[in-house]
C-alpha cells in the first residue's frame, strides 16, 4: 500500500502544478506588444447557414470552402461585401418559401465582411486561410 501512495502523491502534485501554469494574479495576460496587429480575429468554423441572427460573429472558412447566407422571406436587404477574401454569389431559390440565398465561398486568405446596411443592419466577418 505504501508503494502506491508515494507515486499517487507525486502525480497529484504534478497535475496541480499544470493546472496553475497560467498567469498568476497580478500578472498581465495580454498579448505582447505588436502581436494583436498581426493576428486574425478569433474565429469559429463557419456553420452551414448564416444570417442576420449571426450579427457580430466571426467565422473561419478555408479557401474554396462554402457556407450559405440565408435571408428570410420578406427581408429585401441586399447584402454588401467588404474585402476580397470571399465571393458572394446569388443562388436561385427553388424552395418556394420566399427566402433568398447567397453562396459565400472562400476565395483567398484574408478577412471579409458581409453586411446589411440600414438601422436593422447586421454584419458577419469571415477569416479565410
Amino acid at each position: 500500500m505504501r508503494r502506491l501512495l508515494l507515486p499517487a502523491l507525486a502525480l497529484v502534485a504534478l497535475l496541480t502544478g499544470c493546472a496553475s501554469a497560467g498567469p498568476q494574479p497580478g500578472q498581465d495576460a495580454s498579448p505582447r506588444p505588436g502581436a494583436a496587429a498581426s493576428e486574425s480575429p478569433v474565429a469559429e468554423p463557419a456553420p452551414r447557414f448564416v444570417g442576420p441572427a449571426d450579427d457580430g460573429a466571426v467565422y473561419a472558412l478555408a479557401v474554396d470552402a462554402t457556407t450559405t447566407l440565408r435571408l428570410p422571406a420578406g427581408d429585401e436587404t441586399e447584402p454588401e461585401l467588404e474585402g476580397g477574401a470571399v465571393l458572394l454569389i446569388p443562388v436561385v431559390s427553388v424552395a418556394g418559401d420566399g427566402a433568398r440565398e447567397w453562396e459565400i465561398r472562400g476565395a483567398e486568405s484574408g478577412t471579409a465582411v458581409v453586411r446589411a446596411p440600414g438601422d436593422d443592419g447586421w454584419e458577419v466577418t469571415f477569416v479565410v486561410g
